[in-house]
């Protein structure tokens, strides 16, 4: 018999004693075939793969732009193959690179582990796109889509709109830009507030007409009001309203405890008038959140 073949191409030896002759076919030919059907990497395609790869293996599959694996001998053989990065594949697992270790590109842009979880750049960074941030730094802004009136109501109730969700043990500010209109000159008025997740509270100030110094429809005098500490709809804030488009603006900020939920805009008429009072459509909220 002859000497076992080579383990990882699997050439042919001839026994070692001396008492085979050599042959041309099978001692030359053939070995010298498979050395170079083994050098680089050897073209397949994905569903030509080789069935019995030997641990470091090289392929690269024409059908899929030339991406490249290597077989890290595990069996069975199709679950072997690691896909190696380069221009022409599409890399599907993890790239990891140790935590001292940056990703250049070009010779001046990097990105790199700053700390633990906290991903870095200190070169310029241009989001052409939307960037969507979900911890702190998150922007979130909402507007009413269409005109709401309330008629001889003094009692707060959920805006149809402007409404926005928060998470659990965080910090926001917030700010709304209000517009709204009444039938009578400075009667029915505009009162607000807010409702939030049980133990959050929430600080408010505002500015906008007075509810009792318009009676003539003019605009000569305003209301600057705040409210600290809040935790419900039990405090708000009370604007003038006239029959041309009055405005109001809000800042606060609410502060989280440990349920998430959402933050509400509520209001109603600061006096009870049959003619109504309207929340135009375009008034908006926005929040950030800070810690």
């Amino acid at each position: 018999m002859p000497d076992p073949s080579t383990s990882r191409l699997a050439l042919y030896k001839s026994k070692s004693d001396g008492s085979e002759l050599v042959s041309y076919t099978q001692d030359l030919g053939q070995n010298w075939d498979k050395v170079d059907a083994a050098a680089g990497f050897q073209i397949v395609t994905s569903s030509t793969r080789p069935s019995s790869p030997y641990s470091g293996k090289g392929i690269a599959q024409s059908d899929t732009s030339y991406s490249t694996f290597f077989s890290n001998g595990t069996a069975p053989a199709s679950g072997s193959w690691v896909e190696i990065p380069n221009s022409s594949s599409t890399f599907g697992s993890n790239l990891k690179l140790a935590s001292g270790s940056q990703l250049t590109i070009g010779a001046d842009c990097n990105l790199f582990r700053n700390a633990a979880n906290v991903l870095r750049t200190n070169d310029a960074l241009i989001v052409d796109g939307n960037l969507t941030v979900s911890g702190v730094g998150q922007v979130q802004y909402i507007a009413k889509t269409a005109d709401e009136t309330v008629n001889s109501s003094t009692t707060l109730q959920n805006d149809d709109h402007l409404v926005l969700p928060v998470v659990a043990n965080a910090v926001y500010v917030f700010a709304l830009d209000l517009y709204m209109t009444e039938s009578t000159d400075f009667v029915g008025d505009f009162k607000m507030s807010f409702t939030c997740p049980t133990g959050a509270t929430f600080d408010m100030h505002g500015s906008g007409a007075h509810i009792t110094d318009l009676g003539s429809g003019t605009s000569s005098n305003g209301e600057w009001i705040g409210k600290l500490a809040t935790s419900s709809a039990a405090a708000s804030l009370s604007f003038g309203v006239g029959t041309g488009l009055t405005s109001v603006r809000v800042y606060g900020r609410l502060v989280m405890s440990s349920t998430a939920g959402n933050f509400q805009m509520q209001w109603a008429q600061n006096a009870s008038d049959a003619t109504g009072t309207t929340l135009k459509a375009g008034s908006y909220m926005t929040m950030t959140r800070v810690a």
